[in-house]
């Protein structure tokens, strides 16, 4: 009997980014952000993959969600 268990993702990552149509599996490696009143906001997102065949157009210009989570250490 072939029983095959879903693959179970880990990284050592805090933050989390999920780009919009994008399946690629990404660490967040850094991140810049600027905010001011009444201005728009900009953040840059650096990231690393395993996956080296990801299509830039993929990525750029994508409605994308950042997640910011503080280590387990320091989170309790």
């Amino acid at each position: 009997m072939n029983t095959f268990l879903p693959t179970i993702r880990f990284d050592h990552s805090h933050h989390k980014l999920v780009v919009r149509d994008s399946t690629a599996a990404v660490d967040v490696l850094g991140f810049e952000g600027h905010e001011s009143l009444s201005q728009p906001f900009c953040y840059d997102i650096q990231f690393t993959s395993a996956d080296k065949a990801i299509d830039p157009a993929t990525m750029l210009m994508h409605d994308a969600s950042l997640t910011l989570a503080a280590p387990m250490a320091e989170a309790f």
